[in-house]
């Protein structure tokens, strides 16, 4: 009975842990989806960037439904609510590893998806000034955090050194080879300076970046899963062997 009283244990602190995570994950996609939407929806985001928002939402609320099962199960001694935990931490187990090999696969189409949507935002207009001001406040923000200029290019503004744009668009290198790597050159009223590469190149290496480390977080929860998953079996296992019943 110490050893079930251990399993039992880990469980519980585990779920508890999870239960909180997932309780976060929810509150912050819907502080997203709710807070947030009206200062967002002013811009014309294609709603493939809503995604996240709804995937992080629904991570959460099952996250809640799985250790809430866990937890009681293991609590409780109920042998339903922990194999309703076992299962369904093995489907999201599943969903994961198929969702780090999509990863993988289609990891060398993030430039051509961003570049689609950053077409698409620019479909109904000639240039990035006909924008409204917020949205070019917004944009003119990604292009000083990124060091760009522009979507898919830096035409996209019609005038990348006019007033609006000319403060995050002027490529301010000395060094003449890092110029020639990370700008464009750029005539400007005959004379030829340098503007920064469009920030479809860079917007695309900041979500590889960050995939890598999703990647490495699904992992590590991969791994935790995992260990919850024979925990719950060995215990359920016990109680079949001690009590004779049948799975």
């Amino acid at each position: 009975m110490g050893k079930d009283q251990k399993i039992r244990t880990m469980l519980i602190v585990f779920n508890v842990i999870f239960w909180i995570i997932g309780a976060l994950f929810l509150c912050a996609g819907l502080t997203m989806r709710f807070e947030y939407y009206r200062m967002i929806r002013a811009y014309p985001i294609s709603e493939e960037m809503y995604i996240p928002v709804f995937c992080l939402m629904a991570l959460g609320a099952y996250l809640m439904i799985i250790t809430f099962c866990g937890c009681c199960g293991a609590a409780s001694s109920n042998k339903c609510m922990l194999t309703t935990f076992a299962v369904l931490n093995g489907f999201m187990l599943l969903v994961q590893i198929v969702t780090a090999i999509l990863m993988l696969v289609y990891g060398g189409q993030i430039k051509i998806w961003i570049g689609d949507i950053f077409e698409r935002q620019l479909r109904q207009r000639t240039s990035l000034e006909r924008f409204d001001e917020r949205y070019k406040s917004f944009l003119i923000f990604w292009q000083e955090h990124l060091t760009c200029c522009g979507l898919n290019s830096k035409d996209d503004w019609r005038d990348p050194l006019g007033s609006e744009a000319r403060a995050t668009c002027l490529c301010i290198f000395d060094d003449t080879t890092v110029r020639d790597r990370e700008c464009l050159p750029h005539d400007d009223n005959g004379n030829t300076v340098y503007v920064y590469k469009p920030c479809v190149d860079e917007f695309s290496a900041w979500v590889g970046e960050y995939m890598w480390i999703i990647g490495g977080i699904l992992l590590a929860i991969c791994f935790l899963e995992i260990v919850a998953i024979i925990g719950a079996c060995m215990l359920l296992r016990r109680w079949r062997d001690e009590e004779g019943y049948v799975m």
